[in-house]
């Protein structure tokens, strides 16, 4: 069989819609093409199919694609432990496959397939498995699915999409945390069934992996590994590895093994630069052994041979003890360090003062060392050196070097540092205009203990004044793997913000005036009753209610009437079947998360989105959810339904929508009347969605203002998570939630008969967004202002704008170009933000004095600015 190098580029889904009891489930398709459509825009190059109906014998086509090689093979349907039934692929039908090494992943989201103790033997996921011999494999090389036959369609969906939204979007692509991303998504999707036996319960017990759990899911087409290491020499065992991909680029964290036939000598990961570096026991070893691995490469593999000492002198132990007693090594903490010599020359070595010096961020760094004479195989012991690690210059690891009286190289060792992994949050429940004395709590997973520290914080945004607290002197200690709640000695002014805000603070931990940690630690200033807007997401979308009272942007309950049947004179009809849409043109462009729409889906089921949307979802989800249609607006998203009263085959109740452009006001309007709920087909709701054109309506952001009105509304579907309300990004990760399943949204009020709700970007008085985002107006362009002061010691602030929500990195520079800090990563809404640094690297080690730059870098541009 000829090897085609993009089959990991393939992908093969297959669903079946059948049941052997009313109704006919229609989601596994549903489900499946939205996966091939998310897949395609991932990068698939082909995704295959085979969907019943219309297929029902589907092992040759099914086996055909298999061997002509796909990465993944996806089902959603019905089956057994004997195989997938509808469309057919049974536990037979795997020896007829002949796909050797392409061997796939297979995920299988229907009852029985794992239950490799079942009278079926083997169960199709062990046949799968077992397929071929080790020299002629066929089948795959890992299947995920349940134990259980007794699987429900809505849970297995939700563990599909949840599964692929981890690797495909979150770079969760190891079978076994994936897995568990997939069960996960129950928490979210099903609150209520959390007791025992329930959902949640029972799929995180039947859902298994037959294979490594270990195994990456390659999700494109794999990379490959340069892998360079120095030369490697018999005196001292030292070995520096730098891990590039094919194009060249530096590849940071991948793990690197370094082995000697079968013994792991060595295990760590790369830093920024694509190195690690490592002393390792080289006597009597002749080649070493290289391997590297990462998400989304081939594992890489180089050898290294031993090369001849570069001194007399051999270093042939290290020993780097603790203070604390402890294994690790733990920032900031005193280390001793001793070496042993071994003379392996033919004659007398040393007798001189040598010299010792770190890398930096080790304090002291360099030192005197004697170097006693050592006689014809003997040794001799050097150190105590005493000194603490502070910043690490490669990743998690400091090397120190060994030279003679002449500054010629001895040897040089590299020694392993446990980096402080903290999470950090504020205690205190904040509020606007109030004074706290802020306590902490801190989580210390790292395997170290971290003594004696000061913890200091300072604002990065308006908002937050910082005070020193003069009677307070507290030094704080963290065992490993513990949580503490520790006090500071600061104080902290919450100034007039508006609810909703973030105030985020730099919390910097420090021990002999090193910084050795520092963190952005964000406070949400939570709304605090139904009169206050919902908090806005990333983009800026807030929600305000008919009860937000004192705020501008609150709308008024005005209900228009489309319905000729109630009143209404204008607007156009639609008559919308059960689980139904139309697709429409907007009569003006109305932007929605900074995109604009000309068009618009409507469905039967109480949901519209700006991206058209063929699959007509009824089972509503929250928001943000991977799975459902695209730039979604969800006046009450539910199972809506048509009415067939005399069983005549003939619907006698429709779901009726109503459109209508209303030039004067600059507004268009899609109404749902008198819609029957799916929950018990009695009860009747109205709503509707104003949306706003800008001329009417404007935003600073030149985002569309929505409202939603409801006229008469009962939130009744208690069986089916009630109903969604909310706003949704074209992207699915981001989003308003004011309700679901009857769970509200801080700031929300309950719905009710002529409630009216609007999203809009345009934000309360006084609100503070991250890294100070204001409420001004957003700007068209990226800048930097001038950094005030400057000179600066020891802060210096600078004015920035972001033109429109998107990726932001915002980094300090030196005059070679080198990073020196990063101020900040991540998404930024549209605005005006403030940033600070405090003269230091991101280690919190102070930079000399120079020239250094601040880099701003986003889709519109990117912008500098001289310090």
């Amino acid at each position: 069989m000829a090897y085609d190098a993009d089959w990991l580029d393939h992908g093969l889904i297959v669903a079946g819609n059948y049941s052997n009891t009313y109704p006919i489930p229609i989601t596994p398709k549903w489900t499946s093409y939205w996966l091939r459509d998310e897949l395609l825009d991932h990068g698939y190059s082909q995704i295959d199919t085979v969907f019943y109906p219309p297929v029902q014998q589907g092992a040759p086509y099914i086996i055909s694609y298999i061997d002509d090689g796909v990465g993944i093979v996806n089902y959603r349907g019905w089956g057994d432990a004997n195989g997938w039934h509808y469309p057919e692929f049974h536990v037979e039908h795997v020896n007829d496959l002949n796909n050797g090494w392409l061997t796939p992943v297979f995920m299988s989201y229907v009852c029985n397939s794992n239950d490799f103790a079942n009278s079926v033997d083997p169960c199709l996921a062990e046949a799968v498995l077992r397929g071929g011999t080790p020299t002629v494999p066929k089948g795959g090389v890992a299947f995920i699915g349940p134990s259980d036959l007794h699987t429900s369609t809505k849970f297995n969906n939700v563990i599909n999409a949840y599964m692929y939204d981890a690797m495909l979007n979150h770079s969760v692509v190891e079978l076994g945390p994936a897995m568990q991303a997939g069960q996960s998504g129950l928490v979210r999707e099903f609150p209520a069934e959390s007791g025992p036996g329930e959902a949640q319960e029972f799929y995180a017990h039947v859902y298994n992996i037959l294979g490594d759990p270990s195994l990456q899911v390659y999700i494109d087409t794999p990379d490959r590994f340069e892998i360079e290491v120095q030369a490697v020499h018999s005196n001292d065992g030292y070995v520096d590895i730098t891990v590039r991909d094919v194009g060249g680029h530096l590849v940071n964290s991948s793990v690197v093994s370094i082995m000697n036939n079968d013994e792991l000598l060595a295990k760590g990961m790369t830093d920024t630069s694509g190195r690690f570096m490592a002393s390792v026991d080289v006597d009597g070893v002749y080649q070493l052994e290289i391997f590297a691995n990462k998400n989304g490469f081939i594992q890489g593999h180089a050898s290294a041979v031993v090369q001849s000492p570069l001194s007399d002198l051999s270093i042939t132990s290290i020993s780097a003890v603790p203070e604390n007693g402890e294994d690790m090594i733990a920032l900031g903490e005193p280390v001793a360090l001793t070496l042993t010599l071994e003379n392996g020359s033919g004659g007398t070595a040393g007798g001189y003062t040598g010299s010792f010096y770190f890398s930096p961020g080790v304090d002291p760094y360099d030192f005197e060392i004697e170097v006693p004479s050592i006689t014809v195989g003997g040794s001799a012991t050097l150190g105590p050196i005493g000194f603490s690690i502070y910043e690490p210059l490669h990743g998690s690891t400091v090397v120190g070097r060994l030279d003679d009286q002449e500054g010629n190289k001895i040897g040089s060792i590299a020694l392993e540092v446990e980096l402080p992994v903290f999470d950090i949050s504020f205690e205190n429940d904040v509020s606007p205009n109030s004074g706290l004395d802020p306590t902490l709590s801190v989580v210390n997973f790292s395997n170290t203990t971290y003594s004696d520290i000061w913890i200091s914080i300072s604002s990065l945004v308006e908002g937050a004044t910082i005070g020193i607290d003069d009677g307070s002197n507290i030094y704080s200690t963290f065992p490993p793997f513990s949580t503490v709640s520790t006090g500071v000695n600061y104080d902290v002014t919450i100034g007039d913000v508006a609810y909703g805000s973030d105030i985020t603070f730099l919390v910097e931990f420090t021990k002999n005036d090193h910084t050795i940690l520092s963190q952005e630690v964000p406070v949400h200033i939570e709304p605090a009753s139904g009169d206050l807007p919902v908090a806005p997401d990333g983009h800026g979308y807030w929600a305000y209610d008919d009860t937000d009272t004192g705020f501008e942007h609150a709308p008024t309950f005005n209900w228009v009437e489309l319905d000729p049947d109630l009143g209404g004179t204008n607007g156009t009809f639609y008559q919308l079947d059960d689980d139904d849409h139309v697709d429409i043109e907007l009569p003006f462009t109305f932007r929605y998360y900074g995109v604009d729409h000309d068009s618009m889906t409507i469905s039967s089921n109480g949901w519209a989105s700006f991206e058209p949307c063929y699959i007509d979802y009824f089972w509503n989800m929250s928001i943000p959810m991977y799975m459902g249609p695209k730039a979604m607006i969800a006046p009450f998203s539910d199972d809506l339904e048509t009415i067939d009263q005399d069983d005549d085959g003939v619907i006698d109740v429709w779901i009726r929508v109503f459109t209508w452009h209303d030039d004067e006001n600059g507004r268009f309007i899609i109404e749902w009347s008198r819609a029957l709920n799916g929950y018990d087909e009695i009860t009747e709701e109205t709503f509707e969605i104003i949306l706003y054109d800008q001329s009417a309506m404007p935003t600073a952001s030149g985002d569309g203002v929505i409202d939603f009105q409801y006229l008469e509304v009962e939130d009744v579907d208690v069986t089916k998570n009630y109903s969604t309300v909310g706003i949704e990004s074209p992207e699915k990760d981001d989003g308003v939630q004011y309700v679901f399943n009857n769970v509200y949204a801080a700031g929300a009020v309950p719905l009710s008969n002529e409630r009216a709700i609007r999203f809009t970007t345009q934000a309360p008085d006084n609100y503070v967004g991250p890294l100070g985002l204001g409420p001004g107006l957003v700007p068209v362009g990226i800048e930097i202002g001038p950094a005030y002061p400057n000179p600066f010691n020891p802060v210096t602030s600078m004015d920035l704008t972001v033109p429109f929500a998107g990726s932001v990195r915002i980094s300090v520079i030196d005059i070679l170009g080198r990073e020196v800090a990063l101020l900040q990563s991540g998404t930024m809404v549209p605005g005006h933000y403030r940033v600070s640094w405090n003269g230091r690297t991101g280690s919190g080690r102070s930079v000399a004095s120079g020239t250094y730059f601040v880099l701003m870098e986003h889709a519109a541009g990117s912008s500098i600015q001289k310090l």
